[in-house]
Formats: C-alpha cells, sequence, structure tokens
C-alpha cells in the first residue's frame, strides 16, 4: 500500500473541475439612519445655494411687484431652511431629511408651475436645480447619480453667477442665449428694422442687437411698435409711433411731454442735455435723461421727431453701469431713423385742396401761383377766424408754413408805396414786437413792391416773415408769408416765390371790387 500525494484533493472533490474565483464579501447594507455620501453632497450644495440667495437679495434691486412669493421673506427665510437642512446633513444627521425632500419637491411643482407664466426661462432653471437635488436626496444614489445631480447644480450656479456679474457689472456675455431660449428675441441680427404701424426705418449699429418679438415687447409696452434689444449691455432701442390725421404735431411740444412723462415715472430725474437731433435738426430732438425708476438707474437718449400727421418716440436706454459703453451705438440708432415716405398725407380739417393754376383773390381779382403741390388752401371761415384781415390763406401741412393775403382799398385816394411800408413796418415794430432784418425793393416788381424780412415771436415760438407790400392806385396789398424759424430754411424759396408770382389787378381794374 503506498502513501498518498500529499496535495491530492480530498477524495470528494472533482479533480477534472475547473478553477473557480474566490467569492467576493457581500456589500454590507447601510444602516437606515445613516446619511449617504450624495445626501451629504446635497447638503453642501444647499448651502452653497443658500449663500447664492442671499447675496442676490442684498445685491440685487428690490422686486418692483412683490408678492407673497417675491417678498424679502422667499429670499431670507428659505436661505435660512437650507442653511439648517445642509448643515444637518452636512453632519449625517438624518433628521431634516424628509424636509429636504418636501421642500425641493415644492419647488420643483409650485414654483415651476408659477414661473411657467411668468418666465419659462426661470422655470427650467427651477427644473434645474430642484432636479439636482432631488438625484442627491431621494434613495442612495451612486457615482452616476452624484455626477449628474453635481453637474445639473454646477449649471444652475454658473447661470445665477452670471446673471448676478451682469446686473453689477452691466455686461452679460450669455444673454442673447437666454433671451433666445425663452423666445423674448429673434435669433438673427436685426439689422435694418421697419416699423409697423407706420413705415419709418431704423439700422442697428451692429450685429449684436436683436429684434424683440412683438408679443414680448408690447407685454413690456403695449405702445411699443418696435422693440431692439442688445442683450450683453442690457440696452434697448424702442419706438413709440403715434399718428394724428389732418394735425401738426410740433417736435418742442412732443420733447415737453416726453420730458414730463419722464419726470412723473421716475423717483428721480435729470436733464441732462436738450438740443435739436443731427439727422432732423427742423423737427426732431435729441433729450438726454438720467432716471430711477423701482431702483433701477438707467441713462437715456430720446429722439422725437414730429411731422404733419406724425409724432415718433425713440426711446434708447440702459443701465447706467453699462451706459457709457452702449452710448456710441444707442445714439448712432436714434440718429439711424427714417421717415416714411409711402404715406401720403391727408388734409387739415380746416384746409382744401388747391384749384388747378392761379389762385384768384376774393375782395379782388389779384393773382397768385401756389409754390408747389404740397400746399393746399385754407377754409374761409378757418382763414377769417385767425385773422379777419386775410382774404387767401395757402398753407403747407407738413412744414406749417403759410402764406396769406390782407387787400386793402382807399377809394378815391392814391397810395403811396413807401408811406404803405412805413406804416406796416410801424406796426410790426409796435404790435408784434417784431425786429425788422432787412427792406428792399422786390427782385420782380421794384416799382410797385417792396419785400421785408422779419423775425418775431408768438405764443413762445419764434417765426420768421417775409411781407411782400404791394401798392398802386387806390389798392394795397400785403402777402404775408412765415414758418417757424427751425424750419425757416427749408421752405423760404417757396415763401419767396408766393410773394414774387404775385399779381395785383390790371392797372385799370385797380378800383373796381368783385361783387
Amino acid at each position: 500500500m503506498t502513501n498518498p500525494v500529499p496535495d491530492a484533493p480530498p477524495p470528494e472533490a472533482n479533480a477534472y473541475a475547473p478553477p473557480t474565483a474566490p467569492l467576493r464579501d457581500p456589500i454590507p447594507e447601510r444602516a437606515p439612519h445613516e446619511v449617504t455620501p450624495a445626501q451629504r453632497l446635497a447638503g453642501g450644495l444647499l448651502i452653497v445655494n443658500a449663500a447664492l440667495v442671499l447675496i442676490e437679495a442684498v445685491a440685487l434691486p428690490a422686486d418692483p411687484n412683490p408678492t407673497p412669493l417675491s417678498s424679502p421673506g422667499r429670499s431670507f427665510l428659505p436661505a435660512i431652511i437650507d442653511v439648517v437642512i445642509g448643515i444637518s446633513l452636512l453632519s449625517k444627521n438624518r433628521k431634516f431629511l424628509p424636509w429636504a425632500v418636501v421642500r425641493v419637491a415644492f419647488g420643483l411643482v409650485v414654483l415651476t408651475a408659477l414661473l411657467a407664466f411668468k418666465d419659462p426661462f426661470l422655470a427650467v432653471m427651477q427644473v434645474v436645480v430642484s432636479g439636482s437635488f432631488l438625484l442627491l436626496l431621494v434613495g442612495d444614489a451612486g457615482k452616476p447619480r452624484m455626477a449628474v445631480g453635481g453637474a445639473l447644480f454646477g449649471f444652475y450656479v454658473l447661470i445665477s453667477v452670471l446673471g448676478l456679474s451682469a446686473t453689477l457689472t452691466g455686461t452679460n456675455p450669455i444673454a442673447a442665449f437666454v433671451l433666445t431660449a425663452r423666445g423674448d428675441i429673434e435669433s438673427t441680427p436685426a439689422g435694418v428694422v421697419t416699423g409697423e404701424t407706420s413705415h419709418y426705418r431704423l439700422r442697428a449699429p451692429s450685429d449684436r442687437w436683436r429684434m424683440r418679438k412683438p408679443e414680448a415687447a408690447k407685454k413690456d409696452n403695449p405702445l411699443a411698435d418696435r422693440w431692439i434689444s442688445r442683450p450683453d449691455l442690457d440696452a434697448h432701442v424702442l419706438v413709440i409711433a403715434e399718428k394724428a390725421p389732418g394735425m401738426l404735431v410740433l417736435p418742442e411740444a412732443l420733447a415737453d411731454a416726453v420730458i414730463q412723462n419722464g419726470k412723473t415715472a421716475a423717483t428721480a430725474f435729470e436733464l441732462v442735455n436738450r438740443a435739436p437731433l443731427r439727422t432732423h435738426p427742423e423737427n426732431g430732438r435729441m433729450i438726454h435723461t438720467r432716471s430711477t425708476t423701482s431702483g433701477i438707474e438707467i441713462e437715456s437718449l430720446t429722439g422725437v421727431v414730429a411731422t404733419y400727421e406724425h409724432g415718433y418716440q425713440i426711446l434708447a436706454f440702459a443701465p447706467k453701469k453699462a451706459f457709457a459703453e452702449a452710448e456710441p451705438e444707442l445714439r448712432a440708432f436714434v440718429e439711424s431713423f427714417e421717415l416714411p415716405t409711402d404715406e401720403k398725407p391727408g388734409l387739415p380739417a380746416d384746409a382744401e385742396a388747391l384749384p388747378p393754376g392761379k389762385l384768384t383773390g376774393v375782395a379782388t381779382n389779384y393773382t397768385l401761383t401756389p409754390p408747389s403741390d404740397a400746399w393746399a388752401l385754407r377754409k374761409p371761415e378757418a382763414a377769417k377766424k385767425d385773422n379777419p384781415l386775410a382774404d387767401r390763406w395757402l398753407v403747407r401741412p407738413d412744414k406749417d408754413a403759410h402764406v396769406f393775403v390782407v387787400a386793402e382799398h382807399a377809394p378815391g385816394s392814391v397810395v403811396d408805396l413807401e408811406r404803405y411800408a412805413d406804416a406796416v413796418a410801424s406796426s410790426i415794430l409796435d404790435r408784434m414786437h417784431g425786429t425788422i432784418e432787412s427792406r428792399e425793393p422786390l427782385r420782380t416788381d421794384p416799382k410797385n413792391a417792396r419785400l421785408l424780412r422779419v423775425r418775431a415771436e408768438a405764443d413762445g415760438m419764434k417765426l420768421e416773415y417775409y411781407y411782400g407790400l404791394f401798392a398802386r392806385g387806390d389798392r394795397a396789398f400785403q402777402v404775408i408769408a412765415f414758418a417757424r424759424t427751425e424750419v425757416f430754411a427749408s421752405v423760404k424759396d417757396e415763401l419767396l416765390k408766393s410773394i414774387e408770382t404775385f399779381e395785383m389787378p390790371p392797372e385799370n381794374a385797380a378800383a373796381s371790387t368783385k361783387r
């Protein structure tokens, strides 16, 4: 009998069985009272979130329309709760874990629903932050869930920090992305902007400007016809277009109204400058203001352009912090404004279309040639109301320019031209308190006519005049052509033409009177 081999397997073992790996030790179950690593991570992130909320509450301006969900308590109380829960979880204490889950679930459901109607982008961010916490707090999250939850929270923190930085510094590099995601602005550069209710034109000074969608613009300002924004600087240009059929809108009156409205709406208001608009010096004004509204400091350049039947406000503004950087483009935007060219103006209620050819007098048969097709004839009752001596009255509505004729008759006398001119000049000095700039023979009729150049002021408006004075036999005529000082240069040729084409009645009929 031989001895068995020392290393031989025991008789009951199968010598031909394949080798097997040793079994791993079983993973011990976590005690139900123990806080998981993911939950401890959530505790730390809750403290970070509380710090963000407190910083925003201190640094950002108050909500101008507070509600129970936007009151100061909404900022401080939840932050304090988050700190308490966070410290508890970091200390491996599960006492407040159920409250943490309830609080996050409440934010996910209730706050998301409320924000969905007010701001869809903020609703999405609420889903992101609430979802990140739920991934970490519910159950025993493994490393993949921890990674996803941490990444979502990191994205939320990045957006929050950028938004806070934008408010404090005036610059936000991702604002265009955020506003596009919200559906607030178009995704392509604004370029050349044409008005909706009136076909004016504006040109964006760079490709960083985006058109706001009409529904978003109307929500913020129902009067906005177009609204263009530069998101990175929170700079804006909006246009208010108003129509007043048959009426002339005066630039000074419109500028006064804009300034008064600014004072009424702001808690603090400063008028920095008011000057003619460079590209529309006759009928436009540029108003530079600083104001504070709802705790936000704003600096603005408002262009007003006023014409016959139309008044436009081009409001260009940015937060005070960003205004210096935005100002060149805001100014260029306002100055690019072009009036519509496809709208035919109507007639004022007190005027009618001119008859074809020369216009004949009412009191006697003198003739007057309208300077251009832009002129209309004032109705007799309107002309007499403004000046009982007016025999005929022409008006150019788009320039607020006027020409009217005073016909005078001295039966049995011969009117001396120089004495007549002296009498009119004396009336200008005494009654109008005007200044006579020049007096000379009229180029087209030096024998029978004199031309006076006059400046005066009436009802707070500075006016400039040409007086054409005619005399022959027992008849004398004043052809008075005038406009506001700021537009006089653009119509003076037409005003002078109306005087130079005036023709007195034929000499043999000078003493006759029309029946």
